[in-house]
């Protein structure tokens, strides 16, 4: 059977060094992929985070790459300052809140204009000027908005409770 030999974030590929065999007793309350599929699933997108060990089924995998249709894939690139200490994962549902030049919040309620909701895809490192770079999925109406204050970083993010 396929099983992971490393987490696989949410929305991203599966690669062939993601995947090892796992031989297992066959169970009926299990329905693994077989390691023979292997080469099918190369190239499919994790549906949801993939954890290292576990096996793969058909249900963790989709062929609907990101962005879907109606969202748009942006980079926000912000400073310590401008995100949680806790780390984002892929899926974590954040408001983007647009802030003035000094971080002066210019609105700060949800609903507000120019806040807008969107999803963690991927939150990269530290660069060397300081700032991190969270990829995130917002409607296809906000993305332009979005990418013109996040170039000029005026955008804030905050972490929304699971509902």
């Amino acid at each position: 059977m396929i099983a992971l030999a490393r987490e696989v974030p949410w929305g991203q590929a599966i690669t062939a060094a993601d995947l090892v065999e796992a031989r297992i007793s066959a169970d009926p309350a299990l329905q693994p992929i077989p390691y023979g599929d292997r080469d099918q699933v190369i190239g499919m997108v994790a549906a949801t985070t993939l954890t290292p060990g576990s096996l793969l089924t058909i249900d963790a995998l989709t062929d609907q790459r990101l962005p879907a249709p109606g969202q748009q894939l942006v980079g926000v690139g912000v400073s310590t300052v401008q995100l949680p200490a806790t780390a984002l994962r892929p899926g974590d549902d954040v408001l983007l809140v647009p802030v003035a030049a000094g971080s002066a919040p210019v609105a700060t309620e949800v609903g507000a204009p120019g806040v807008v909701d969107a999803t963690v895809v991927q939150a990269g490192p530290p660069g060397p000027d300081g700032l991190r770079v969270v990829d995130v999925l917002v409607d296809v109406a906000d993305g332009p908005d979005v990418a013109a204050r996040a170039a000029a970083g005026l955008v804030a993010i905050v972490v929304v409770a699971d509902e």
